[in-house]
């Protein structure tokens, strides 16, 4: 109950100190001494008779996953922010230079021929798709697997969204993640 009080008020002081979040920004934010790496989802929810297509997954620039730096400082995260053109993903993001830069986007699980610069066709793929879901596990500070796989999202074809870590196995040191919208935004926080 302390860690969620906690989780809480962390969250609450960030988003009043924060401007407002740009509508359909994804942020990640890691309060664990783990790293995380990950890969995040975009889909098109509005048609599950194509299986949600168009659906986008970043990786980095070597078809791997992305990886969210640690802290030792519970109070203190890590954070990450992508925007909602996956365009702007490719570049290095000055606002929140923790972020892992996206090397590369799968179209519709196609890793034979992922887009690996902007190109138009990935700014209208943009328009059509959400955030819908980030795939992650955990690492010690030696980059030994501590944890997961774990999701957290929404899977096409259904409405539940998967917020939480619960009734997975959880490393020490970490107490769970959530997800949440605020403001059109989407937020990843993992303590």
């Amino acid at each position: 109950m302390k860690k969620l009080l906690l989780l809480a008020t962390l969250v609450a002081s960030y988003c009043i100190s924060a401007q407002t979040p740009a509508p359909g920004t994804l942020y990640i934010q890691n309060y664990t001494p783990y790293y995380v790496e990950y890969h995040l989802i975009k889909s098109n929810l509005g048609s599950p008779t194509t299986g949600c297509t168009p659906m986008l997954e970043a990786r980095d620039a070597t078809n791997n996953l992305l990886k969210l730096g640690y802290t030792n400082d519970p109070s203190i995260s890590i954070d990450a922010s992508y925007d909602k053109n996956v365009n702007n993903t490719f570049a290095f993001n000055a606002a929140v230079p923790t972020t892992p830069q996206v090397g590369r986007w799968v179209l519709n699980s196609n890793y034979a021929a992922p887009y690996t610069a902007p190109a138009p066709v990935l700014a209208t793929f943009s328009n059509f798709t959400t955030w819908t879901g980030i795939k992650f596990g955990v690492q010690d500070q030696s980059g030994v697997n501590a944890g997961g796989y774990y999701f957290m999202g929404q899977f096409c074809g259904t409405t539940t969204v998967i917020s939480d870590l619960t009734g997975n196995v959880i490393p020490p040191s970490m107490a769970g993640a959530t997800l949440f919208t605020v403001g059109g935004a989407t937020w990843v926080v993992i303590f």
